[in-house]
């Protein structure tokens, strides 16, 4: 870690909620619990990294963050339960997690918002209170789509409320995937610019120019493809009718999450986004996720560091101004 840069915020980070130990104990929702992990939908979800504030604090101390945002991790959005169990469900989810972050002042918490199910996720999101920091919502809609008007409350809401959200893969389905472990490699990436396009060609960047939505891993492949995006729109492809704004425009009222292990992408975010709306992020604990803070961002000049670890963050999250800066461990 480079002694220049110090300070600022992840803002993509995973913890389990409080009380999943129990729940999977009792094998509630098809959970399971394993040999130092909570089993479920497939996933092994680790108690000794995820399951520990504390680790989490101990990696934010090495990487010299001042704190991070955290979420429950996409194999818990489970949109497989039967609808008339969700909302009990997130409500423990979500009530975990607060209590998860509640001892460190440190880490921030996003409420997990169950998408598919539209009215259910408006209602969750209109019931926060101001702990949270700000949402996350998954990619798995079943046969909807986030360009459906069905999320104009939704989107609406959030953006009167200041809730930034994160656009967070909830995982990919498709068989032709199963091999070479390309359902994450690949599908999770492209489930994120799926839904990033949905959003640009059923025009949420000017019907609601102050919501703040956040693109994990980078926006999958949305910066290359926002020229191709533009190009069918010139053409009037089939499918597509007018936008407020251009697609490259309109991939500047993104934010990026700088999860890429390529600093040429990185690079591509910077000349096609702007480093203003790029926010640090780990994806901590899993394997994908960035091993360390200067991963993906030690190859820039320390200004352009300093605004994604610290200004960028603190512009995006209003509850960042409010957090203190107690728990610091001993290095």
């Amino acid at each position: 870690m480079r002694p220049d840069i110090m300070g600022g915020w992840d803002v993509h980070a995973h913890l389990l909620p409080d009380g999943i130990v129990e729940l999977a104990r009792d094998r509630s929702y098809g959970m399971n619990l394993g040999d130092k992990t909570v089993e479920v939908h497939g996933f092994k979800l680790s108690l000794e990294s995820m399951g520990r504030p504390r680790a989490l604090l101990a990696r934010l101390d090495s990487d010299r963050l001042d704190g991070a945002i955290v979420a429950i991790p996409p194999p818990l959005f489970r949109p497989d339960l039967p609808a008339a169990e969700r909302r009990a469900y997130v409500q423990q989810m979500n009530e975990g997690l607060l209590r998860a972050v509640a001892p460190h002042e440190r880490l921030l918490a996003m409420a997990y918002l169950p998408t598919d199910l539209p009215e259910l996720a408006i209602e969750i999101a209109g019931s926060l209170e101001g702990a949270w920091a700000g949402v996350i919502v998954g990619t798995d809609l079943g046969a909807r789509s986030y360009a459906d008007p069905a999320y104009h409350p939704l989107w609406q809401l959030l953006s009167d409320r200041g809730l930034p959200a994160l656009l967070h893969p909830s995982e990919s389905k498709d068989p032709r995937l199963s091999e070479f472990y390309l359902s994450n490699l690949l599908g999770n990436p492209m489930e994120t610019t799926r839904a990033a396009a949905q959003m640009i060609f059923g025009d949420l960047p000017s019907l609601f120019p102050n919501l703040k939505i956040i693109l994990s891993h980078g926006g999958g492949a949305t910066a290359a493809l926002l020229g191709r995006w533009q190009r069918g729109i010139d053409t009037s492809r089939p499918g597509l009718g007018p936008v407020g704004i251009s697609a490259k425009d309109a991939g500047r009222w993104f934010y990026f999450d700088t999860i890429v292990h390529e600093p040429a992408v990185l690079d591509l975010l910077v000349r096609t986004i702007g480093t203003d709306h790029l926010l640090l992020g780990s994806d901590w604990p899993f394997p994908m996720g960035a091993p360390d803070a200067d991963h993906d961002l030690g190859h820039l000049a320390p200004e352009s560091r300093r605004r994604i670890r610290t200004v960028n963050a603190a512009a995006v999250f209003p509850a960042i101004a409010k957090a203190g800066t107690g728990d610091r461990q001993t290095p």
